[in-house]
């Protein structure tokens, strides 16, 4: 791969901090990489059956979650 000696720095810089070997951190970044945008192009695909009652489902008016609601307006302790 050919890439310019500013950029090979800095990979080169991120494998050696992450105690890595450049071919290994760049055959990982490239996988991960990889991965992602296999999964951003992957079709779901329904049957009609299924499709119409997910829809028949969202064009449903939204209703109130008391629950829900309530745990909005509680403190927030449990956040870091």
């Amino acid at each position: 791969m050919r890439v310019d000696a500013d950029t090979r720095e800095v990979i080169a810089r991120a494998a050696e901090v992450s105690g890595k070997s450049l071919t290994a951190f760049m055959t990982e970044a490239a996988f991960a990489a990889a991965q992602k945008e296999l999964l951003d192009q992957r079709f779901v695909g329904v049957d009609a059956k299924v499709f119409d009652a997910v829809e028949n489902l969202l064009a449903e008016p939204a209703q109130a979650n008391e629950k829900l609601a309530a745990l909005f307006k509680s403190s927030r302790e449990w956040l870091d």
